[in-house]
This record gives structure tokens, sequence and C-alpha cells, in this order.
């Protein structure tokens, strides 16, 4: 699909969707509960509707209503073949689950997800003594536990995500492990996967992320939650705000817990000058008027920030610089990469530099962006063209990903998209 967007004023409210990030982790801890678990506010999004027939696929009942979802489950996972869609965070956590029993698995998934390394899978599995197969490091990957608990050496620098799946797992094992952690990244997300464990009355303790001690034999407990509203989503609709409101934007659906790391995007905008007002869990963006000023963040903790931080410094008074690029090779496309060719077309130039990134704005000219099956880098040519000039994204159905409504809820806050 093909989406022509063209410079716009918006005006009005949104609302953030349920979190992509939260929600499957909640229906993990709710594969491990034995009982039913309701989870409200449950995003439609192409991920964590995937996440739902993994649950499924291991031994779950699921029954859906509209954004409610009860999921009952007997605390035991069954099932041989845990298929991920293009969902990363899925292929990291299920598979951990899977690993307790003595059985052999496959995980596999389509698109994207299949040219992405698995590499923070298998090399975590087989530090659990797990017995892998992999071809290249890829999937379809093949694996029979079950899991060795005890110490474990674990290489965080890729990814949390698998570091996740292994706190998701070793709870339920038979002894009680430690995890040691030699490069910690995007420890928001390890702190957020804590706090969910701890809704499913499951603990964890950790030393700055270095060292993990989980206790074994636990128990985890059905729970009656409402899924938080996306803050990696919401942070595409407050840079729009930003950059061509026609007055105060506000974003309704958000909290601080559990802890997520796009949240820092409202640090950034007051740093660019941008006033960020909040009531309760309703955030107002007072638009910038043409006086943002240019930035320099450490993306590190927070990769999926730098597309709506790259559509935000094209609009800046000065050349921005992102840290942390380094994180963003491994995502649904090479993201670092993508946002340079992408944004050049657009007459706004990015130098990459190692882990940095700079950003040099200019007058943004019409072009046509590729999405590259991206639902973060079509979100980012979207803010270019509303605050811009006539961007076509091409593949723009790819933010079903995480944000189905995107485009409805732009168009009727004014957005001017064919």
């Amino acid at each position: 699909m093909n989406v022509k967007v063209s410079p716009s004023l918006l005006k009005g409210s949104f609302v953030a969707p349920g979190s992509k990030s939260v929600a499957i982790r909640m229906v993990a801890g709710a594969l491990c509960a034995r009982g039913t678990t309701v989870l409200r506010n449950y995003p439609q999004s192409d991920d964590t509707l995937q996440a739902l027939l993994i649950a499924e696929s291991l031994g779950a009942t699921v029954i859906q209503n509209g954004d409610e979802v009860r999921l009952a489950a007997s605390g035991q996972i069954t099932g041989s073949r845990i298929d991920c869609g293009e969902s990363g965070l899925a292929s990291r956590l299920f598979p951990f689950l899977a690993a307790l029993n003595d059985g052999a698995y496959e995980v596999t998934g389509r698109g994207s997800l299949l040219q992405r390394t698995a590499e923070p899978l298998t090399n975590t599995l087989r530090a659990l003594q797990v017995s892998v197969w992999a071809d290249n490091d890829k999937l379809p990957v093949r694996f029979r536990g079950p899991l060795k608990s005890g110490e474990i050496h674990a290489d965080g620098k890729l990814s949390s995500q698998a570091l996740t799946g292994l706190l998701f797992a070793l709870p339920l094992a038979a002894e009680d492990a430690t995890v040691i952690v030699d490069t910690p990244v995007s420890t928001p997300y390890l702190q957020m996967t804590i706090d969910v464990l701890a809704r499913f009355g499951v603990q964890v303790h950790h030393d700055r992320f270095r060292r993990f001690e989980v206790p074994g034999r636990q128990s985890y407990r059905p729970v009656d939650a409402e899924i938080a509203g996306d803050w990696s989503g919401a942070a595409f609709l407050m840079v729009a705000g930003a950059t061509c409101g026609e007055g105060p934007i506000r974003i309704s659906g958000l909290s601080d817990f559990p802890q997520q790391a796009d949240s820092r995007i409202c640090g950034v905008l007051e740093q660019c000058g941008v006033n960020v007002l909040r009531e309760g869990n309703d955030f107002t963006v007072v638009p910038a008027q043409g006086r943002i000023d240019a930035f320099e963040v450490d993306a590190t903790d927070c990769p999926d920030l730098v597309p709506p931080l790259t559509a935000l410094a094209a609009f800046a008074r000065g050349v921005s610089v992102v840290h942390g690029a380094g994180r963003l090779r491994h995502k649904e496309s090479n993201r670092a990469r993508v946002l340079a060719e992408e944004f050049a077309k657009a007459n706004v130039r990015i130098l990459l530099r190692g882990d940095e990134m700079k950003i040099y704005p200019g007058p943004v000219r019409p072009c046509q962006f590729n999405a590259h099956n991206d639902h973060r880098i079509a979100m980012a040519g979207a803010v270019l063209g509303m605050a811009g000039a006539n961007i076509t994204i091409t593949g723009a159905q790819c933010v079903s990903k995480s944000f189905p409504g995107f485009w409805e809820q732009l168009r009727r806050a004014g957005a001017r998209i064919s």
C-alpha cells in the first residue's frame, strides 16, 4: 500500500495504543500461570495477535472479545512448533518457556524475521546446555530441552530480549539460578520484564542488571490487568504535535508502569524547547512553531526512539546527534542505514560514523519514501510529510505491526493523507 502524506496542521487528541512490548510479556506470564488471566486494552497489532496464536499453540485457551483477552492456561507448556510471525520479541521469549521441557521444538517466522540474526536466542540456549540446530544462526531454529539452571553467563550486547526470555523461564526451573550479564543493554526493557514478572507474583533480584538472582520453583499466578499505552508509538504522535500541531496536541493512555524506555521522548522534546504538559496519564505537546532546537541524546537503551528522533531532528535549528546507532542494525531493517538512505531523498542528510548519527536538517523536498517493511520507518516518513513536503510512503501498511490505527488517527486529527 502506498500512502501520500502532505503538509498538514494537526489538532485535537490521540489515544496511544496498548504497548506491544508489555502485551507480549503479559501473554508469556499468562501462559505460565495456572488459571485464567484477563488482559484489557489488548492491542490489535500484528505482533500482539501473533503472541496469542503462540500461546494457543503451546497449550493455552484464548478467548478474545474486542480489546479484552481471556487466556486460560494449565501452567504446562505443550506443542512442538513456535511460529513467531515477524515478532522478534516473541522469537526470543517463548522458546525459553518451551526449553523447560524434555522435548524437541522448532521456532520459525516469516518476512524480515527470517533475515534477522537469531544469535541472541541460539547463544543463550546453548549457555543453558540446550541442544540447538540452526543454519547460520537464523530462523528456523530447532532445539531440544530441558535447559540446565545454575550459574549462567549471558551476553546482553545484541539484545535484551533473550535475557527477558531467560528471566521468564528460570523461575519455573527446579534449581535457583544466577545469571551474569557481560554487557547489559536496553536496561529499561529489562526493568519492564521485572515489573511484569512481579505482577504475576514472580521475584527476580538484580545488581545493576549485571547479575540476576532467580529463585527456582516459583509459581505464576493469574492476573486481571490493563495493558499500558505504548510510548514507542506515542513518540511519533508527540513529534508530529511538536512539528506540525495547529494547537496543543493531547496523547492519552500513557503511564509510568511498567517502565517503558521510550518515555524519554518527553525529556528530549523539552531539551529542544518543546513544552510537554502532564495531567495523570494524559500528555499535551505544545507546538514549537518552527523553534525546535538541535539536540544530543544517547539512545543505547531506547533504540526504538531513534526513528521519531530522526524525524524531529529534520526540523531542528542545527545539527542533532544521536549516540547508540549500532543498536539499530538488527531490527526489522538495518534502521540506521535505511534512515540515512530514505531521509536523504527528502534532503535531510544523515552522517553515520561508528555508533553515532548526525542529522543535518534541510528544507524537506517531495520524494518517494520506502518503508522497507519497517513500521517505525513508515511512521518517521509520515512526520516528514506532515511537517515538510509531499512524501509518498511505499509499503505503508507495515505500521500494522505495532500501531494499526496510526493512519486513521492522523486523518481524524487533520492530517492530509491519501
